[in-house]
Parts: C-alpha cells; structure tokens; sequence
C-alpha cells in the first residue's frame, strides 16, 4: 500500500472520530462532570469529617493481612471514649495479645497453636489504635481516608511496621535539637530494624564523645565493657573488647532518652523503662560477639523477664553512631541476609567480603571469634557507622515474644576508632520493678537523695540503675516489699535499703557516707541523751 493510500485512511479516521465527538459533545460533557464530581468526592472523602473513610487494618506491627474497610461516620460517633475505637475494629482483625490472655476469661481450648510455638489467641480485644505515623487515635475525627491502622492489645507497645523496603514515617520530638522531623527508614522485617535520619546532630556527638572522656565516677567511667553482674562484681569477657562508660545526668543524654519514647510512639517518657546512655569506645581489633540485648526469661529466681508472660525485658535498642569509621565498626545481625534493593550507600561495598577478610588476616589469629565475625560482617544483614545516623531495632515481636533474630554484633574495628552509644528501652519498668505479676503488688515509692559532693551510683539488686549527681542529685522509683537498693561510691557500698510497704506510701533514702553516718549518729545519741 502506497504513502497516500495510508494518508487518506488516516484522514477519514479522523473525520469519523470528530464526527463522534460532535454526536455525543453533550455525553462527553457529562462523562468530564462525573469524573471531575468523583475526584472532589474522593478528595473530600480524605477530611477527618468526612462521613465515610476507606482504611485498612493491621495486628499491631504487621505489614500483612491487613482488612480493608470503609468506616461511617455515623456508626462510629459515639465511639470517642477510651478504648473503645479499638474495640469496635478489633471484631475485624485477629488481635494478638499476651499469652496469659488466652486464660483470662476464655477457654484455653480456643487457642489454636501455630509454627514455632506462638499461640493465636481468638477473642483479644485491642485497647488502642495507631495510625501508620505512629499517632494514637481516639475517635473517628482522628482517622483520614486511607490510612493504615494498628491494633494494640493490653499491656503490649506499639511498633512499627515494616510495610515495604525504604518506607519512610517523620516523626516529630520536641526534645529534638534539630528543626527537622525524625525519619523512620525500614531496612528489614526480620529482624525489624530501621535506620534513623535527623534523630541527633554532630554537636551532640561530639558533646557525648567529651562526655565519656570527662566522666570520673569508678562505676560510670570509661572501661572495659562488662557482660552482666555475678554477686555484685562486673563480669568481663574476651568476646566483648570495647570499653563503655553510662550517661545518666547530662543534658544530651536525658534528652537523648526522651527523644527515644518519641520516636517509638510508647507516650510519655518515663525513667524507669530505660536503661542509662551507653557510651562506647572501640579502638582497632575491639569488638562485641554475637548477643541478644533481651536477658534471658529465667536469669532471676523471683522475677519475670518473659514480656509474653507480662513480664518485664528490653523491648527495644536504639544505636547512635558517633564517629565515621575508616573500616569495620558495622552493627551485625549475623542470622539474617542483607535485602535484595538497598541503596548502595546501606549495602556492603564492592567487594567488601575480600578486603574486609584479607584485612582481618593482618590483625587476628585464623578460627578465631574476631576471624569468624569479620567474615559476616562483610555478608550478612550490618548497619555501617556514619556520624550521625543511628539504627533501630526491636528485641520483642509486636505479641511481647522475645525475638531470637535479633541477635547482632559490634563488628571488629579493622582501621580507626569507633565512637558509640546505645539506648535500651523496656516494654514495662526495668528489671520488674513492676513486681512479681504472680504474687502481691505492695508498692511504694522511693526518693534517693544525694546531699554529698561526690556522685553516687544507686543499684536495684546487682544492677547499676542511675548515677545521682552530687549536691541535691535525687530520683524516685516505684518499688515493692522485699526489694533491695544499694548505693555506692565507686566499688564501695554507702548503703544498703530493702524495701517495706508498710513504711509509707513514700519514703526517702538520704545518702550519706559512712564517716557522715558516725556524725549523725553521733549527734542523734548526744540529743537523746540530753533529754
């Protein structure tokens, strides 16, 4: 066929589609005023008040198994009271709760056992729900079309869902020294962890940094990190090289904290369910082995530490990097693998595998632990050091589990020096300060004061809990009958106080040292024998 035979076609085509046009202009019309009228109804249909919202509805943390569903503002009007938007969508979506839900006024029959041991739990009613930015939401005026809503069951925390790869939520802190919101970055489902973008800025690393060398206080001090307490001693260990020294008084670090409870959505900061700021120096060919930040459930005759249980344990971590780091330094998940997509600044260099390897040569003995994790580091799931980024991870599933994938490592330092911090967060108050969930809760409050002139650390058992600062330090505690408190200067113990209920609903501990003891003791016999 010649080029005007095709050109002629093309012609009458045309005309036809014209003639069409000019046939059906008033149809046409009406077709553009729908479509124009569906965009406005949609756009409207976003407005909190709205009167019908299309969402979708997740178990808290999943990015799966979601129920998509339009809410109407007319059923949901009178739902405004606490809890009770929850409970309305908790008919819809298969709440995961505590274990201990399964026998609490239902049939432990109903619970259906799934893989691993995990417990499905029919008939939990969630008491909050959260929107995908992390926000509490109380009635329908709260929600906005399309949003992504997640159910919390009693006594359980929000956490965030991984959703996709890059997903990325802005979170604001007030306790934040930057204009900038909070970015939430989703690097991983399993482990869940997140890279943090804007959570702290350069001054305050470096602040934290002169911090560390400045601290002189024998428990806080800059040295060898320990791994735990036996009998009141820190414990060291040849598979954790690093030194550490704890934060708990200064301006950055109490800042630091507050930022933490903002960037978790677990509401209003609270001492108790936090551990102190971790300070960390690693120097070249230091490094911390694999571990679980979790203890372990049974760690403690008296006390439980399993979450699922309603048990108190660390919930999750949040690792500041405070220094770049010439080679080695990552934060390893040694069971899990590196996703397929990352963007080349997260993923391992080019091969990273062989020069990490032939570097770790020159520095450790072959079959060593520093050997084996160097080879990891370079090839499983790691988070690289870069001043001023920051990671996050959970150590429980959304269900309270403790989660075994979230083991990780402090990576060899192959070439530079490695400056850290770390944040431990609970999902109750630390170390069961809650009490024992299986026995009588006869709880009271404790005020320490600390009058002296030197800094003292106050200890719950064994365990460092906070570093009081000299001339009027002091904090208050909950606590519980039977609890012992000591508190030390240094290595030595000042005192010692095992809590009474029955003492008050609020009692307070003076810290004095022994030869201030001998004075007051001194003068309080004197003033009784003079009467």
């Amino acid at each position: 066929m010649g080029k005007s035979a095709r050109l002629g076609g093309g012609f009458l085509l045309l005309l036809s589609a014209l003639a069409l046009g000019y046939a059906y202009w008033d149809e046409l019309q009406g077709a553009r005023e729908t479509l124009q009228l569906t965009y406005a109804h949609r756009s409207l249909s976003a407005a909190r008040d709205a009167p019908v919202k299309g969402v979708t509805v997740f178990r808290n943390g999943y990015s799966t198994g979601g129920v998509q569903m339009q809410l109407s503002a007319e059923l949901l009007a009178a739902r405004t009271g606490d809890g009770e938007l929850a409970a309305y969508l908790s008919q819809f979506v298969a709440v995961e709760g505590l274990h201990e839900s399964v026998y609490h006024g239902s049939d432990a029959s109903n619970a259906k056992e799934k893989d691993h041991g995990e417990l499905e739990t029919p008939g939990v009613v969630a008491d909050r729900v959260f929107n995908g930015q992390g926000e509490l939401l109380q009635a329908y005026a709260d929600i906005l079309s399309g949003d992504r809503l997640y159910l919390v069951a009693p006594g359980l925390l929000f956490v965030w869902p991984f959703v996709e790869l890059g997903h990325r939520v802005s979170v604001t802190s007030t306790a934040s020294p930057t204009s900038s919101p909070v970015i939430i970055e989703s690097i991983s489902e399993s482990p869940r962890t997140f890279r943090l973008h804007n959570f702290f800025d350069d001054e305050e690393a470096d602040r934290l940094i002169q911090r560390t060398l400045e601290i002189d206080d024998p428990g806080s001090k800059l040295q060898q990190s320990h791994v735990g307490h036996n009998s009141g001693k820190k414990q060291v260990s040849r598979h954790r090289t690093s030194e550490n020294a704890f934060d708990t008084i200064s301006e950055t670090a109490v800042s630091i904290r507050k930022r933490v409870f903002d960037v978790l959505s677990i509401g209003e900061y609270t001492e108790d369910m936090c551990d102190g700021l971790q300070l960390l120096r690693y120097q070249q060919k230091q490094a911390y082995i694999a571990h679980e930040d979790y203890f372990p459930v049974n760690v403690t005759p008296g006390f439980n530490f399993d979450p699922h249980t309603g048990g108190s344990n660390r919930f999750a971590t949040v690792f500041l990097y405070l220094s770049n780091v010439t080679r080695g330094g990552q934060t390893v998940f040694p069971l899990a693998e590196m996703p397929e997509g990352l963007p080349v600044e997260y993923d391992h260099p080019v091969n990273s595998a062989r020069d990490y390897e032939a570097a770790g040569a020159e520095l450790f003995e072959p079959g060593s632990w520093e050997m084996d994790m160097v080879r990891k580091c370079s090839t499983k799931l790691a988070s690289y050091p870069r001043k001023g980024g920051a990671v996050l991870f959970y150590s429980q599933k959304p269900n309270g589990q403790l989660d075994p994938l979230s083991l990780h490592g402090g990576c060899p330092v192959l070439d530079g020096t490695k400056w850290g911090a770390n944040l431990w967060v609970w999902n109750k108050r630390r170390y069961g300060l809650d009490g024992d969930p299986d026995g009588p809760e006869i709880k009271f409050s404790v005020v320490f004061e600390n009058p002296t002139s030197r800094e003292v650390g106050v200890y719950w058992s064994s365990t460092l809990m906070t570093t009081l600062a000299a001339n009027g330090g002091s904090i208050v505690y909950t606590t519980y009958t039977g609890h012992k408190w000591t508190v030390k200067d240094g290595d030595r113990m000042i005192l010692e106080f095992i809590g009474d209920a029955e003492d008050g609903d609020r009692q307070t501990v003076v810290v004095l040292t022994p030869e201030e003891q001998l004075i007051a003791h001194a003068n309080a016999q004197s003033a009784k024998d003079e009467l």
